[in-house]
Order: C-alpha cells, then sequence, then structure tokens
C-alpha cells in the first residue's frame, strides 16, 4: 500500500512540475475568432464542451483544423475510475489564445485543479494575476515569495517562471507558466487538502468502503448539487466566517443533523459534523 501511495504522489509531483505554456496567436496559429484548449489529468478520463465529448486527457487541441470558437462553455473532465468525481466548471475561450486546464483527481477534498489563460490589456509589458481557492494562499515566483493570493503584479519579464502557490493545510501546487507581452497571465487554482500520515491511505483513489457510508432505514439526508467551484466548503460554524474543516462533492449525499439560518449541518464520513450552505444543498427523504 505505501509503495502505491508513494507512486501516486511521485506521479503527481511530476505532474504539478508539468510546463503550462499559454501563447499568442504569434505562437500558435489559430485562426480570428477561435482559441486554443489543452487539458491534462493524472488519470485518464474524458473531456466534454457543453456536453459534447471532444477527446480524451492529455490533449491539446492547438491546430488549425482543431481550434475552438471563442466563447464561453462549460466543460466536464469525467474519469474513467468510476470513484472520482468529474470535475465541472465554466470557462470562456478567447480568441488567439491557448487556455490551458490541469486536474488531479483524488479522493474528496484532495483533489485540485489550476486554469490558466490570458487576457489582452493595454499596456505592452506582461503582467501576472494568480487566484485561489482558499485564497490567502502564499506565492512565490521564481523561488521567492511575492504575496498571498488575490495576487497581481505588473511589470513581469515576459518569459518562464516558476509558480508556487501554497497554504497549510493543503497540497502545494507548482506550475511552469509563459508570461506574454501585451497580456495578463491570470492563474485560477483550487488547492486539494494536504495528506497527513493519519489519512494517508485515503488518497489512493480506490472505492471507499461501503461502511464509510450507511444509510440509515429512515432519515433526512442532505445531497449537494452543483456549485461553481466544483466542490462546496463544510465550515466549523453556520458562517461564511467559520473555519472550513473540509470540502464535499456535487452528487454525495450525507445525514442532516441540524439546521440554522441558511445552514445545514451534515455528519461527515469521518464521523465528525460541519455546516454548508444550503444554497448548494437539497433535503431529500431515505426510507
Amino acid at each position: 500500500m505505501k509503495k502505491r501511495i508513494f507512486s501516486i504522489f511521485a506521479f503527481l509531483l511530476i505532474l504539478t512540475g508539468l510546463f503550462i505554456a499559454v501563447y499568442i496567436a504569434s505562437q500558435v496559429l489559430i485562426p480570428p475568432g477561435k482559441g486554443a484548449l489543452q487539458v491534462t489529468s493524472n488519470i485518464k478520463a474524458k473531456v466534454f464542451l457543453d456536453d459534447k465529448n471532444i477527446g480524451t486527457t492529455n490533449f491539446c487541441k492547438c491546430s488549425q483544423n482543431e481550434t475552438i470558437d471563442s466563447r464561453e462553455y462549460t466543460i466536464r473532465i469525467v474519469p474513467e475510475d468510476k470513484t472520482q468525481i468529474p470535475f465541472t466548471r465554466k470557462i470562456r475561450i478567447t480568441p488567439n489564445v491557448l487556455t490551458a486546464i490541469e486536474r488531479t483527481f483524488l479522493v474528496g477534498s484532495y483533489a485540485s485543479s489550476s486554469i490558466l489563460t490570458l487576457e489582452k490589456t493595454s499596456e505592452k509589458d506582461a503582467s501576472l494575476f494568480v487566484a485561489s481557492i482558499p485564497d490567502g494562499a502564499l506565492v512565490t515566483l521564481d523561488g521567492n515569495q511575492v504575496g498571498a493570493t488575490p495576487y497581481f503584479q505588473k511589470n513581469i519579464s515576459a518569459s518562464e517562471h516558476e509558480l508556487e502557490i501554497r497554504k497549510q493545510g493543503f497540497g502545494k501546487k507548482t506550475l511552469r507558466i509563459r508570461a506574454v507581452s501585451g497580456y495578463k497571465l491570470v492563474v485560477n487554482s483550487v488547492l486539494g487538502t494536504e495528506a497527513t500520515d493519519q489519512d494517508e491511505t485515503s488518497v489512493s483513489p480506490t472505492p471507499l468502503p461501503s461502511t464509510l457510508t450507511p444509510t440509515p432505514a429512515s432519515s433526512t439526508q442532505v445531497k449537494i448539487s452543483q456549485t461553481p467551484t466544483g466542490f462546496l466548503r463544510v465550515r466549523k460554524e453556520p458562517s461564511v466566517a467559520g473555519s472550513e474543516i473540509g470540502r464535499v462533492s456535487p452528487g454525495e449525499t450525507y445525514s442532516l443533523l441540524d439546521e440554522k439560518n441558511g445552514w445545514y449541518q451534515i455528519k461527515l464520513r469521518d464521523e465528525t459534523s460541519g455546516w454548508i450552505s444550503s444554497t448548494y444543498a437539497q433535503k431529500i427523504s431515505i426510507q
């Protein structure tokens, strides 16, 4: 088991160090009104744009006859491993730009992702904007700590850089990026929960034991709805100011313990409890 876990983390280390470059039209031959799309993941997965299957990871729709019309899409990355929750997000394909999406599939809140794209600016120099979930993550650029998310830097050198995003309690994200003159490079990352020695075995993408998801003969349950981020935060208190203690995913069902002012208290897989916003959950009765 330890050898398998080590192999998984070794693969993830290679994946997070993967060179993800974003190019303008002078570097990729993109027809007017179209953009390119690169999608990578740590396990094999099908990719859908507005419910249309466009391929299997890893791929890049970068050649002239493969580029995509510039507009907003819903992208859905569905792993062949059915124990993994599909990744769903709204994205915008920008004219003459490559949008790069990286998804690391792991059990529950260990999963993470990054989306990179470029926005044309009126400035001659390159700039960088980094956002993360959760926010307040430390940003390190080329080995130098430069701030915390959300982070913006003007006049970044138009060249390759190493970007690191990290926060205590969450897995570190390391990306190879390329800044381009006249463009703002936008990086949006979701950090997965950091594994510990105690829960290390849960990181392996294998089916959860049925004993972790008991269903009472008759009770009120809460089903997690689709969210803009692809997950829902679990907080210690019923408030947005409450500290985050975990995350749950759309489609999952949990026992309802209590409700208060637009918040549901649910029983988590590890037998602890936490609060989620009722905006992205619905009560169902299990008989």
